[in-house]
């Protein structure tokens, strides 16, 4: 089986970069990231009819912003990353 391509975007984040999250009665739920620079904008829509996959994908990246929250906050503290403890030292 060949390799999955993936596709990464790193874009700096300031304080015009922002997250937001909209809720609708009628339909699906949306989250937009956006950045100013470079300018960037990511909406994460759903289809009418929401799976379990669209489920594990929601719950991964709620799991994995969370992390991501942490880790910034202790850098923003001085703190050592959580990885950094929890590595071997072998």
């Amino acid at each position: 089986m060949p390799a999955r391509r993936v596709t990464t975007v790193t874009v700096p984040v300031d304080v015009r970069s922002g997250v937001a999250f909209e809720s609708y009665r009628d339909r699906t739920p949306l989250l937009s990231i956006w950045a100013t620079r470079p300018a960037l904008l990511v909406t994460l829509t759903l289809p009418e009819r929401i799976g379990a996959g669209h489920v594990r994908f929601a719950r991964q990246l709620a799991d994995l912003t969370a992390r991501y929250a942490v880790e910034v906050e202790r850098s923003y503290r001085g703190l050592p990353s959580l990885s950094s403890l929890t590595a071997d030292p072998a």
